[in-house]
């Protein structure tokens, strides 16, 4: 049985608690909003930037909203339009309109004048505490606007990250992309990449950032921290993508792992609506002392995670 309540949670306000009793999940309301809490037994596998630490501000954010605005991180899940620019950081800083749902509900923000554009974010829990999070953006402007939604899951610290590669044999023809930003360090030492599967560990003694986007034709990825894995699917679906053909990028610093989808860049035209659908789950009892294919392999075996 999945129940809901509202409940203050640190310094986020009231969010909307969806549990099934061992996994919670909770939604920001007051602000947002953010899948800013799913983990079990006291565990939070999301990121909870409490000090906002993580923030964009100055001339644009005066001018275009009001003096002083700025835009937070917060930390969790949210919904971005991509690629990434100035407009994608609209400040999130305000009260969600909630609709319940038998297991979940619907959170819907303010609409984006400057943007034209309507985020809503459809959460909803399964009996085994799979969280669906269905993103939607629609274009409440006058003119057609070309974009990809952007589905991205901030993580706490001190975990590592998995992501499949393909491992079809293409012959001739190329079997992966790897997309790199100009702030990284191609040889850093948080970054390594097996035959089956890339690693990336968050460090927080580690400040440089680092991003990788490629194509994850497997439609998943992971991320352990301490005896929990962490699980995000997704649909994968071909046409024109983001940055070098990528549906799958992440991002570490000393504060974050992040977990990004995103969609097929689409012309939305007027009224027009576009949505992805991510699924998450967590599994306990996670032991993985080296990142080899094997030990990761051996991993997913013993929880009996296949994809």
């Amino acid at each position: 049985m999945i129940t809901k309540r509202y409940k203050l949670y640190k310094n986020f306000g009231k969010c909307m608690e969806i549990s099934n009793g061992t996994v919670k999940a909770l939604v920001t309301v007051d602000i947002g909003p953010r899948v800013i809490y799913y983990g079990v037994k006291g565990m939070n596998i999301m990121h909870e930037d409490i000090d906002r630490l993580t923030n964009k501000g100055g001339e644009f954010f005066d001018k275009n909203f009001k003096e002083g605005e700025k835009w937070y991180l917060y930390g969790g899940h949210r919904i971005w339009k991509a690629e990434e620019d100035l407009l994608s950081y609209v400040p999130a800083n305000y009260p969600v309109r909630v609709d319940r749902l038998e297991n979940g509900a619907i959170f819907t923000p303010a609409p984006q004048k400057l943007t034209s554009l309507q985020q809503v974010m459809r959460v909803e829990m399964a009996d085994d505490g799979t969280l669906t999070v269905t993103e939607s953006l629609t274009n409440i402007g006058e003119n057609p606007y070309e974009l990809s939604i952007w589905g991205l899951s901030v993580l706490r610290q001190g975990g590592t990250e998995i992501i499949p590669l393909n491992t079809v044999d293409t012959g001739l023809l190329p079997q992966q992309n790897m997309v790199f930003w100009p702030y990284n360090d191609k040889n850093d030492k948080r970054f390594s990449v097996n035959t089956k599967y890339a690693v990336l560990k968050q460090k927080k003694t580690i400040e440089r950032a680092f991003k990788l986007g490629l194509f994850n034709h497997h439609g998943w990825c992971a991320y352990q921290y301490n005896k929990y894995l962490f699980v995000k699917r997704f649909k994968v679906l071909g046409g024109k993508l983001p940055d070098y053909q990528c549906n799958f990028e992440t991002y570490t610093n000393e504060h974050i792992m992040e977990m990004e989808v995103l969609s097929p860049v689409t012309t939305l035209l007027p009224g027009e609506t576009i949505s992805q659908e991510e699924r998450f789950s967590i599994y306990s009892g996670v032991k993985l002392s080296k990142t080899t294919d094997e030990e990761i392999d051996k991993m997913f075996e013993d929880i009996g995670f296949n994809g």
